[in-house]
């Protein structure tokens, strides 16, 4: 991983720039639900907050036909001002007597609408700088580089919300890290790719078409079944954080020390991706990590009602568990489609994540207006990765997985 950095100026331009963006991407997330639960004390809110969080990726399936054909570089530049333009109104503005939810909401469908383009770009752009086995190791860094800087923003958030800091403070940060990453983009380029068939004479729904094709068959389709079905559950679970945190640590900083702590845990799967990735195969690695995450959800809401701290530990194993499983997903999707079809199997499945997560944030703010209790949300995450590496274990295509490294590109018309 160091030599990749060291030999690779290009790579090394991309890294810092993820770096910033992630950075950015997570504090906008993290904080802005907060900023909505405190604001404005209404479960639903949070959830229709979740709902313009996703709703805009579910349209990355359209998007992915230009990715492929356009730019990369240039699109992560353009996302990148848009979202900073964005986050500047909310630092202009949020506190103002006028800035209703819809300022809020708005700002979130913006945001992240930036994001449904600027995530696959740089998704299809990873694979034309770094290649063959280093992509494992390319996919780690960008994680590993991301999570530090997120846990120190993270760190810096809980003592800004233990001291009572504004708003403006934490917007300003967010503004602040989106405008080093746009100066860091001026380093980067974009490489010469293979001739992909966006050259041809198909139309732009026949590009589409070959991407969902693509995307509907074999193991690709099993496995975004289960990761789709987990996007929904995972997203009840996200809008009833803070509630769930205020009710355990009865704090803001309980929710912050929530998200450090799954940040942290995030770390886990870059650093051991190497060494699981030459002993176990790909069957094992989904379908057991599947379950054991689901065990340890469970786990952590059975123990956080005696003992804030001794759950803490497996709220990091849980996102431990789940980054591991998240790294040779995001690898698989790279590997496994021809290098033409990658942003569109990636935006089809940004997608269909999010329409997942938009159903998911309003279930979850229903759930929390019902029950006025966010336990429930995370019982039934918990329970969600149990069932989908059951499920998994039923599938010929996924039990014929091999190691990340003897992957080979599967061609449309093949597979």
């Amino acid at each position: 991983m160091i030599a990749l950095f060291k030999n690779n100026s290009n790579f090394r331009s991309f890294l810092v720039f993820k770096a910033f963006s992630g950075i950015a991407g997570n504090i906008f997330s993290i904080f802005i639900l907060w900023v909505i639960h405190a604001k404005f004390q209404n479960p639903m809110y949070t959830g229709l907050a979740g709902f313009m969080t996703a709703t805009p990726a579910i349209a990355s399936f359209a998007a992915g036909p230009l990715i492929d054909k356009f730019n990369k570089v240039y699109l992560l530049r353009i996302t990148c001002l848009a979202q900073l333009l964005s986050v500047s109104l909310l630092l202009m503005f949020s506190a103002s007597y006028w800035a209703g939810i819809w300022f809020f909401l708005i700002n979130i469908f913006i945001f992240n609408l930036a994001r449904m383009v600027s995530f696959p770009a740089g998704v299809a752009l990873l694979p034309m700088i770094v290649s063959g086995e280093d992509l494992i190791k390319g996919n780690a860094a960008v994680k590993i580089i991301s999570t530090i800087g997120g846990l120190g923003i993270g760190i810096a958030l809980f003592f800004m919300m233990e001291n009572n800091e504004g708003f403006i403070a934490v917007f300003a940060i967010n503004a602040a890290v989106l405008l080093a990453a746009l100066i860091v983009s001026a380093f980067m380029n974009n490489p010469k790719s293979v001739i992909s068939d966006t050259k041809s004479n198909k139309s732009y729904f026949g590009e589409l078409k070959s991407g969902m094709i693509f995307s509907r068959r074999g193991v690709m389709l099993h496995l975004l079944v289960a990761l789709v079905s987990l996007n929904l559950f995972a997203e009840v679970a996200s809008v009833n954080l803070p509630m769930f945190a205020e009710l355990h640590a009865n704090s803001a900083s309980g929710y912050i020390l929530l998200v450090v702590i799954a940040s942290a845990g995030g770390m886990i799967g870059p650093i051991v991706s190497g060494f699981v990735g030459k002993r176990f195969g790909l069957r094992k690695i989904f379908i057991m990590g599947f379950i054991f995450s689901g065990i340890i959800r469970l786990a952590f809401v059975a123990v956080i009602a005696h003992s804030f701290i001794a759950s803490l530990l497996l709220h990091l194993l849980f996102a431990g568990l789940v980054s591991v499983v998240g790294i040779f997903a995001q690898t698989l999707t790279q590997k496994l489609p021809p290098q033409n079809l990658v942003a569109r199997v990636n935006t089809i499945k940004t997608s269909l994540y999010n329409i997942a997560a938009s159903l998911g944030a309003l279930a979850g703010g229903i759930i929390g207006t019902v029950f006025r209790s966010a336990d429930s949300a995370f019982v039934l995450h918990g329970i969600s990765y149990i069932v989908a590496g059951l499920l998994l274990c039923l599938s010929g295509h996924v039990k014929g997985l091999p190691k990340i490294n003897d992957v080979k590109s599967i061609a449309n018309n093949d597979q």
